[in-house]
């Protein structure tokens, strides 16, 4: 995994530091309101190895690789059809398991408003994240939250859906674009591609397919603005792998509840997508160590110790926006 810090310096150079009758309505009416990579050779940390679990559509987001997405024609118009017929409740009131939980999710997903981008626009997140001090991150700079000496930021990133321009802030201060060329270039995910990914067996080929650009599922679905049949189609694809378990205890860094659905993603890595308890709605991830572990490289050994936290990141919005610097 990557320093965060280093790579928003890389990409957009230094700035100055930040200083559940009536349930069923309730759950519906809070529904109908829910808005709307890896690269082919991924990135190594700057001193030692740590697959990261997931890559990020602008450098100015939560960051472990660059990987955007690129356009789909401006012609197109909404391919998910009308929407699913309104019910008052998701398909499980009370999933028991990861896919009854998971239908839950893909339910959820596929009652968000769509229109298809247009090449120009951009897809927006906002996310909130935990992480280290900047002195104890450049002092170890791929390791472990260190706890009471973690700052929370918010960090919104803009990427153009035709993949030619990148632009991120942090805490609301400077905004910082930078726009793709010959000699300035990143790994892209054609849009088109990823919208064709409407069923859990287009995403199985797609992700096992050999490509220029690709992405983690977890990656996908946090930090990519996905149309609402695509997100339910890594739901549905999920909710067939092996090994994925549910904790109904998760709670985010900001005191809210969570529900997170856990898989391995190495042998002692452990990725954990957190959803909202009431509406079944994505929110974020963590990565998290599940057993101790020595990581070698050629000029540092680190010890990994069960329980770090490598990872904790909410996304609080997201959406198709016309500009850099626009919000939804």
């Amino acid at each position: 995994m990557m320093n965060e810090m280093e790579l928003l310096q890389d990409v957009f150079g230094f700035d100055e530091t930040p200083s559940a009758a009536a349930r069923d309505r309730a759950r519906t009416a809070l529904l109908d309101r829910i808005n709307g990579v890896e690269s082919p050779a991924p990135r190594r940390p700057a001193r030692w190895t740590l697959r990261a679990a997931a890559v990020v559509t602008a450098a100015a987001a939560v960051a472990v690789g660059v990987v955007v997405v690129t356009g789909g024609p401006a012609e197109r118009t909404d391919r998910s059809g009308d929407p699913p017929a309104a019910v008052a409740a998701p398909p499980y009131a009370k999933p028991a398991g990861a896919a009854e939980f998971l239908e839950n999710a893909a339910w959820t997903a596929a009652r968000r408003a769509w229109v298809d981008p247009r090449p120009d626009q951009f897809m927006y997140v906002e996310f909130l994240t935990t992480e280290n001090r900047m002195e104890v991150a450049d002092a170890n700079p791929n390791g472990a939250l260190v706890p009471g000496q973690t700052v929370n930021k918010r960090r919104e990133s803009w990427s153009r859906v035709d993949g030619h321009v990148i632009a991120g802030r942090e805490d609301g201060g400077q905004l910082h674009s930078r726009e793709r060329t010959e000699k300035q270039r990143w790994p892209t995910i054609p849009y088109d591609d990823l919208a064709g990914l409407t069923t859990p067996e287009k995403f199985d080929e797609w992700h096992h397919r050999v490509k220029p650009a690709g992405a983690s599922p977890e990656a996908l679905l946090t930090q990519f603005v996905l149309p609402p049949d695509v997100e339910a189609a890594i739901y549905r694809w999920l909710a067939r792998q092996p090994g994925a378990r549910v904790d109904p205890d998760a709670v985010n860094f900001d005191g809210r509840p969570a529900i997170a659905l856990t898989y391995v993603v190495e042998d002692y890595l452990r990725t954990e997508l957190l959803f909202d308890p009431e509406t079944y709605a994505l929110i974020g991830d963590r990565l998290v160590a599940i057993r101790d572990h020595v990581a070698e490289s050629l000029d540092a050994t680190r010890y990994i110790k069960a329980g770090d936290v490598f990872r904790l990141v909410i996304r609080n919005r997201f959406g198709i926006v016309d500009r850099a610097g626009d919000t939804p």
